[in-house]
């Protein structure tokens, strides 16, 4: 229905934290909590808001559950064309009878794009978090002074060869959040678009497009051609 199709661009981007010496999938995905540079890094991408009290009929909450099964709060982005929705790993609940945390990787492994904030002081290595959807990674590595190296890792397959950085881009804290969210909001875009190119399916269209054709389908079934009325008919009186 026209009703359950955002008027706006929905995004939905995976975030993990990657502790000191951590590598495996599920060490990253059981982090409860990270350094404060990475929670003042998160309250950066956007506004927290209540899943409990989300409409989401305006409020885009890419599969999250608002019961409370996928946590109380998430991270949301919109401005009048786009909505964001951020799968927080460390906002979602850890279940100590899940030790492989299925119920986060079910999120996090089913995003085209993942943002890694690596504090591990290792290389990050693409596919750590296994998922058939997960395309690229954008990486980004504190370091002193402030400062951060940002980075994006993409399998061969997306095409991103326009969008990807020579080399790793050296942000100050205070420029981290936005810039790392529209990286990671167009990297997400063109993997969208290149997977509808690859696999030869239906090009990817946007939410406004998808309104359009729900609604010239309904008009097309409620409008019938108007015939021509017919003339009255003329009685003389003599």
């Amino acid at each position: 229905a026209v009703v359950s199709t955002q008027s706006t661009g929905t995004h939905k981007i995976g975030v993990l934290y990657v502790g000191s010496g951590q590598t495996t999938e599920v060490k990253i995905l059981r982090n409860k909590y990270g350094s404060k540079r990475y929670v003042d890094f998160v309250k950066g991408l956007g506004d927290i808001i209540w899943l409990s009290k989300c409409d989401q009929k305006t409020v885009y909450v890419g599969g999250l559950d608002t019961s409370g099964y996928d946590g109380e709060y998430a991270v949301s982005w919109r401005d009048k064309t786009t909505q964001v929705i951020f799968h927080v790993a460390t906002l979602m609940p850890q279940d100590d009878t899940d030790p492989t945390s299925t119920n986060k990787k079910r999120h996090i492994g089913n995003n085209i794009v993942t943002i890694v904030y690596n504090d591990s002081g290792l290389p990050y290595r693409q596919g750590t978090i296994k998922g058939q959807c997960n395309l690229c990674d954008v990486i980004i590595e504190p370091q002193p002074n402030n400062m951060n190296l940002v980075s994006l890792s993409s399998l061969k397959t997306t095409k991103l060869t326009d969008l990807k950085p020579h080399s790793a881009l050296l942000v100050s804290n205070s420029s981290l959040a936005g810039i790392v969210r529209q990286m990671a909001v167009n990297a997400n875009h063109l993997c969208q678009v290149s997977n509808g190119l690859n696999t030869g399916s239906v090009p990817y269209n946007c939410n406004w497009l998808e309104r359009l054709k729900k609604i010239q389908k309904i008009l097309s079934r409620c409008v019938t051609p108007m015939s021509s009325p017919t003339p009255a008919r003329r009685e003389t009186l003599f």
